[in-house]
């Protein structure tokens, strides 16, 4: 137990204070001092190690609220395990941003270091953009790419759930701590990604609430893991595009996928293409500029069959591309009732996927 206190309770103690951050724990490790002497140190005694006054504050602030052993059982309790940047576990890429967070908490199987790639885009996509995302990061995972995004509404759950059906790898970084799911409508979809071999992770520790500015730190993280980050549909002024942004700060590669200039959801992808991302019309593009050998995947096409004409109608309403239920209902001449229990029916029955916002597709 005085290992684990040594190694990591020290650590886990400071992590707890979120005003210290990446930039205050750079700070502290450039003293050289450990940091079992910094959490028992006076005031006085932190001055003459060369911390600011503001970080003096905070480390007070942990030496009089927290213990090791207790933000170790905080932990347990919720199942949360941790990694700090000086273990040799911590990703590699990550560790090469300007800063890194100290700390990851992490839910699930924690395997950083293997090839992975961004996804993001608007919490409100459009069919197109829905239909896009899923393909593409279906493909990715499909040939043993792990796709990281932020378990938000749109297009983060979509990738998400694409690389779980194709029976892949995805990490979901959160923008609050781990006792909790962000937002509370997925956390079915959280905990199928921790079932099946993935992870939910963040740099804020047990109790910090998603507050709005968690979200920007927590993109960094997003565009930092993978080698690149593929951009679906962003607004101009969207949190994407700060995502974006990070990873060509970052000397990641960045992937826009074009969109119709009427739509502004496209602006994003758009604007970033102007600016120099690669455009993306497939995932060969993604293998041919990170050097990657781009595998044959054989797709079996499952034939579905109509159970009734009804069913018939839809499936051929869906052949072309995915649709919403009211493009659906438009287009075969139904009442709402009859599309929407014949569209249940058939996504229990595993004959067309729900995209999420009411779009559906053939699952073929």
């Amino acid at each position: 137990m005085d290992k684990i206190i040594n190694d990591t309770g020290y650590w886990l103690c400071l992590g707890k204070n979120p005003k210290i951050g990446a930039v205050g724990f750079r700070r502290i490790l450039e003293t050289k001092v450990s940091l079992g002497i910094i959490l028992n140190s006076s005031e006085s005694k932190l001055r003459r190690f060369g911390l600011s006054n503001k970080l003096i504050r905070e480390i007070l602030y942990c030496q009089e609220h927290f213990t090791p052993e207790w933000v170790i059982s905080e932990l347990k309790r919720y199942k949360v395990s941790a990694i700090t940047i000086n273990n040799p576990s911590y990703p590699r890429l990550l560790k090469e941003i300007y800063d890194p967070p100290s700390i990851i908490y992490f839910r699930g199987r924690l395997d950083l270091n293997s090839l992975m790639i961004g996804v993001v885009g608007s919490r409100k996509p459009t069919d197109y953009g829905k239909h896009v995302t899923y393909d593409t990061a279906y493909k990715l995972a499909s040939n043993g790419i792990c796709i990281v995004s932020g378990l938000a509404l749109g297009i983060d759950s979509i990738a998400h759930q694409a690389a779980l059906d194709a029976k892949g790898k995805t990490v979901a970084v959160m923008g609050c701590g781990l006792d909790k799911i962000y937002p509370t409508s997925h956390e079915r979809l959280a905990n199928e990604i921790i079932s099946k071999g993935g992870s939910i992770i963040s740099e804020f520790p047990i109790g910090a609430p998603p507050m709005k500015y968690n979200f920007p730190a927590r993109n960094r993280i997003i565009s930092g893991l993978g080698q690149a980050l593929i951009v679906t549909e962003a607004a101009k002024d969207s949190g994407s595009l700060i995502t974006a942004t990070d990873a060509l700060e970052q000397n990641r590669e960045v992937f826009a996928i074009p969109g119709s200039i009427h739509n502004i959801n496209s602006s994003g992808p758009n604007n970033l293409i102007k600016r120099g991302a690669h455009l993306m019309e497939s995932v060969s593009d993604i293998y041919d500029e990170l050097g990657l050998k781009s595998p044959e995947v054989a797709v079996a096409i499952r034939k579905i069959v109509p159970r009734n004409q009804l069913e018939e109608v839809v499936i051929e309403c869906l052949k072309s591309q995915p649709k919403h239920i009211d493009q659906i209902i438009k287009e075969i001449s139904l009442g709402h009732n009859k599309v929407s229990s014949t569209l249940t029916i058939m996504e229990i029955e595993g004959k067309v996927k729900h995209l999420g916002g009411l779009t559906y597709r053939l699952n073929n």
